[in-house]
This record gives C-alpha cells, sequence and structure tokens, in this order.
C-alpha cells in the first residue's frame, strides 16, 4: 500500500535520458538540447528507441522515490509556427512525435508532465517579423502555448522560465528573448495567460529564478517585486515556484521570505545533482539542509509541493545520469532523502533507516556527516559564505574560487577574495584540516559498498582546493606557484579526461595591477550588505554601469576572463 503524502506536487527533472550519447567535453545540463538531438536515419531510430527505454526506467525508479511529476522541454520545439523554416518545421515535427511517445510512458506509469517554457522563445524570422512590438510579442506567445495544450491535452501544465536566457553555448532556430522586464509586464502577462489554463484546466507553474537582466532581475529576492508579479493573481490553477534561497543552489542562504509572505501556492526548489558541488562524482548531501528548510516551512503559506533537480543545472563536464542504469549514487540519495523529509515528514535519521536499515545507521551517518563537513568547511571558505552581498540586482554566490566544474588560481581571484575575509589563517586551515576525514570516509565506504574510487577522487580534488585557498590567503611566492603547478599536472596525470571526468584547473599568476586601495573603493561604490538599493545603485550600479559596458565592452573584452564572457548567458546578460 503506497504511502500518503503532504504535498500534491512532487517534481522531477526528466531531462537525463536526452543525453544519452551526448560527449561534449563540457555540458550544459540547462536543458535539453533539443536542437541539436539526431532526427533522420537509423542513427535518430535507435537514438529515440533508446531514449525510450531509459525513461520506461527513470519514471519506474523515481516513482519508487516518491515524486509524481515529471518535467521535460520544451513548449517550442514541439508546437508548429507559421514564422518556422522548413526545417526547423521538419524537426518539430519528428520531436512532437517522439515527445508524445515519451510522455505516454511517464503518464503510463501514473505520473504527471509539465513542459517548460522560456519567456519568449523566438526564431529569427519572428524577431525580424514583431520588431518588437510587445502586444504582438505577448499574443503570439499566447497563441503558442494554447496550441501546445490543444497538440497535447495528456501534458498536465506549463512552467514558464521567466527571468533566465539560453547560454552562449545553446544552438538552434529558437532562442530566448528575454521578453520580460519589469514585474509589471509578468503580471499583466501571467493574468492574461491564466484565463487559458484555466479554461483548459491545466496547471500554469512560474519560476522566480532570475539572472539579474532587467528591474525583473531581483525577482528571486525582492520582496516588493514579488508582490508586483503577483497582484491580483487568486487561481487554484498557479503555482509560484521559488528556490529555498536568495541565490542559486549554494550552502548557507536563509530560507526564501516570499514562502511566509505570499498567498498563492508555492512548490520549493532543490537541488540533488549539486552542480557547484561535483555534480554527483562525490557526496555532498543535502538532508540535513531540508531538514532545517522543513522545520521552517511548518510555518508556510499554501505550499503545495516540491520540485527536486536531479539532472539539471550548470555547465561542466560531470557527466553521469541520474536514475539510469548505474546512474549517480549520491545525487539519488539525496533526492531519496529530500522526499522522505519534505513530503513523508521524517527526520533524516529516519530517512536513512528506511534505506539502509538501523544496523548500518550509524556508520551511514557518520560517513555523511564527515563529507559533509568537508563540503561545508573545504568548497565554502566559511566566513565569506556567511557575509551577505548584493551587486547590481543579484545577491553574491557564496563561493567564488570554485565555480561548476572549475577551481581558480587565479590573481583578480586572490585579490578580490582577500578582501571579504580577515581570518585569512583560518581560511587556509580549515581547508587542509577537512583532509583529514578522508581516512575514515574511505574505510567507511569501503564498509557500506560504496564507491571508494567517489571518495578517493574528493579527497584529490579537495586536496586541489585546499592549495587554492592557500594560494588565495597566503603570500605569494614563486614556490607556491611551483607547487599550484606540480599539484595541477600531477592532478591531471592521474584523471586523464579519457577515463574520468574531473575538475578544469585554471591558472594565471598575472598580477591584477589594481592597488588594494582602488578594490576597497570599488567594493563600496558598487557592493551592498543589504537588499534595499541605494541612491548610488539607481545611478550607478544599475544604469550608468551597463551603459558604459555596452559602450566600452568591446574594446576591453578581451580583459574579460574568458570564463566570465563564455559560461552562460555571459557577463552582458547580466548588466542589461
Amino acid at each position: 500500500m503506497s504511502e500518503t503524502g503532504k504535498y500534491e506536487w512532487v517534481i522531477v527533472d526528466g531531462i537525463g535520458p536526452f543525453f544519452r550519447g551526448y560527449n561534449k567535453r563540457r555540458i550544459n545540463w540547462s536543458k535539453i538540447p533539443l536542437a541539436e538531438l539526431p532526427l533522420g536515419g537509423e542513427e535518430a531510430d535507435a537514438y529515440w528507441s533508446a531514449v525510450r527505454g531509459e525513461m520506461s526506467e527513470f519514471v519506474q525508479r523515481v516513482r519508487a522515490h516518491g515524486y509524481n511529476t515529471v518535467t521535460l522541454d520544451d513548449v517550442a520545439h514541439l508546437t508548429q509556427h507559421e514564422s518556422y523554416s522548413d526545417s526547423l518545421r521538419k524537426r518539430v515535427a519528428r520531436l512532437s512525435a517522439e515527445m508524445r511517445e515519451i510522455i505516454r510512458i511517464i503518464k503510463g506509469a501514473g505520473l504527471k508532465v509539465l513542459m517548460t517554457s522560456d519567456v519568449v522563445p523566438m526564431t529569427g524570422a519572428l524577431v525580424e517579423k514583431l520588431h518588437g512590438d510587445r502586444v504582438e510579442t505577448a499574443k503570439y506567445f499566447k497563441s503558442l502555448l494554447v496550441q501546445f495544450i490543444l497538440d497535447f491535452p495528456e501534458v498536465d501544465g506549463v512552467v514558464l522560465r521567466l527571468g533566465e536566457g539560453d547560454g552562449k553555448d545553446v544552438k538552434g532556430d529558437i532562442n530566448n528573448s528575454l521578453f520580460i522586464q519589469t514585474a509589471k509586464q509578468a503580471n499583466v502577462m501571467l493574468k492574461d495567460l491564466l484565463e487559458c489554463f484555466e479554461y483548459h484546466e491545466k496547471m500554469l507553474v512560474c519560476r522566480t529564478w532570475t539572472v539579474g537582466a532587467y528591474p525583473v532581475g531581483d525577482l528571486i529576492w525582492h520582496r516588493k517585486r514579488v508582490r508586483g508579479l503577483l497582484s491580483g493573481i487568486d487561481s487554484e490553477h498557479f503555482i509560484l515556484s521559488l528556490k529555498y534561497g536568495e541565490s542559486d543552489f549554494f550552502r548557507y542562504l536563509p530560507l526564501n521570505q516570499a514562502f511566509f509572505e505570499t498567498s498563492v501556492q508555492k512548490v520549493i526548489e532543490f537541488q540533488a545533482r549539486r552542480e557547484y558541488e561535483g555534480a554527483g562524482e562525490y557526496p555532498s548531501f543535502i538532508g540535513w539542509d531540508v531538514e532545517a528548510y522543513a522545520k521552517e516551512l511548518e510555518k508556510a503559506n499554501n505550499l503545495v509541493g516540491m520540485s527536486v533537480w536531479v539532472q539539471t543545472g550548470g555547465w561542466h563536464a560531470f557527466s553521469r545520469r541520474s536514475y539510469i542504469g548505474e546512474g549517480s549514487y549520491w545525487v539519488e540519495l539525496n533526492s531519496a532523502v529530500a522526499v522522505q523529509v519534505l513530503q513523508y515528514g521524517r527526520s533524516v535519521d529516519a530517512s536513512l533507516a528506511k534505506f539502509y536499515g538501523t544496523i548500518k545507521l550509524d556508520s551511514v551517518r557518520r560517513f555523511l556527516e564527515l563529507s559533509n563537513e568537508v563540503v561545508m568547511k573545504g568548497l565554502y571558505v566559511e566566513e565569506f559564505a556567511r557575509q551577505k552581498w548584493f551587486f547590481r540586482r543579484v545577491r553574491i554566490p557564496p563561493l567564488l574560487h570554485v565555480y561548476w566544474d572549475c577551481i581558480f588560481f587565479q590573481h583578480p581571484i586572490k585579490k578580490v577574495m582577500k578582501h571579504f575575509v580577515e581570518d585569512e589563517q583560518k581560511a587556509i586551515q580549515d581547508g587542509y584540516a577537512v583532509l583529514e576525514n578522508f581516512a575514515e570516509m574511505e574505510t567507511l565506504a569501503e564498509k557500506l559498498g560504496w564507491s571508494v574510487d567517489d571518495v578517493r577522487f574528493m579527497h584529490d580534488s579537495y586536496r586541489l582546493i585546499a592549495l587554492a585557498r592557500e594560494y588565495i590567503f597566503a603570500p605569494y611566492t614563486e614556490e607556491v606557484k611551483a607547487r599550484v603547478l606540480a599539484a595541477k599536472a600531477e592532478y591531471k596525470a592521474k584523471y586523464p579526461r579519457s577515463e574520468r571526468a574531473r575538475y578544469r584547473v585554471k591558472t594565471s599568476f598575472k598580477r591584477l595591477d589594481v592597488s588594494s586601495q582602488r578594490i576597497a573603493l570599488v567594493k563600496r561604490v558598487f557592493l551592498r550588505k543589504k537588499r534595499g538599493y541605494r541612491l548610488l545603485d539607481h545611478l550607478v550600479t544599475i544604469h550608468l554601469l551597463g551603459y558604459v559596458y555596452r559602450l566600452f565592452h568591446k574594446h576591453y573584452e578581451h580583459r574579460i576572463p574568458k570564463f566570465a564572457r563564455k559560461s552562460a548567458m555571459g557577463i552582458d546578460t547580466v548588466l542589461k
């Protein structure tokens, strides 16, 4: 007999099967690469047959962990439109036919389906035709969603990605135009769309994640902006989807207060595949974080579910696919425990006992405590991570020297981070101290039948991260530089890319020719500790800075690190 949980919506992302055979060195895990999937000939037939098989396995395994809804990508690639070229029409026809079979598999397993959509997906021809006309663009988007609902009545609703654009590496004829610029525009659009969704009895889910572009870019943390978004919206067919914190899926973040200050239906988003913490290549347990948030959420208004990302997020080479084949053990452990804690109200200990039994519980708990300490104190610089800083419309991430699959030994990061950390010796000591945890972790992993190789990989990676902290906070010497280069060479030799995905080690010892006094001045001018905007922000950081960047970036673009220019949506998007 199945157990009854608290919430109606227990959502998991279902993009993993579509990355079968997607062998790029570095992968954009933000969405299915629909423009690159094979569509013709025996290769395509074999690919889609395999995807169907893997989706069948995926849904059975996630259902066993308590999920009842799967999200897929995306509306525009499954819905025909008059602006599409002949080649795009052919692609949409094949994709929609194949996706219909995928949806049938999910629905056949008794799970619901939600389809994602950017706001607004556009072809080049459509951009040219509409000429930026907001009224006509809104009409087009509404007609696209209505047509999708009519074409796919078996789908239960749509998830809107409101404030996030495509990455610079996204290919194809359909791209996200970042149509919504203000909360008022979003509010008008949602009200208009809700009439259709209510009529067709479908769910409209709106995600608040934004990347800082335009006035709506602070939606994830700005309470007035959230109120503007939701003004006058009261519908049983609407859900607001919120990440647990005021930034991306990092640690050390307080619970988003919008859970308590809004009355609409809401779901909370968690990430089991920790995109900034190894993406499932090693243990990074979130159970105690979820447990702490769950206790606070007991006072939340109208929480109707949870959404857990087991595959989505990040640009990196780590490529384990959860709930498929060998899967990703550490991701699936996070995923299963998150559901047990939030949906069924169990403690972490009770959740672990359910899966491993009481005999193994002490060993399991001890291993996870040790590995959690490694992440919390060895990956994050605790003093920096506990600080709250805002730049323009975004909260500064609590992790800078390691990002996605990159470990940075670079002088600009060294120069900047030293301005935020007073106890530099502790920052260095913490990085090395957690390395002592690994001997016991390895013993426990062997005892529990868990991957010892993963523990060793984690140890080697965190030894390098500890050295990065030393490079950042200790005085620069040629001896330190030599140790860094030797450690980098050793790490790359031990983990060749042909055998195992690993961190990329980014080194640049060229000194940043900027005085400490000037950095301190920049910090005072451009960063703030409070959420509210200063007059200085309105005059300089929000308006003038973006203008100056657009004016001069062509001449000075080469001075911006390639990582910032080429990864994700690029720095130019954040400065809109």
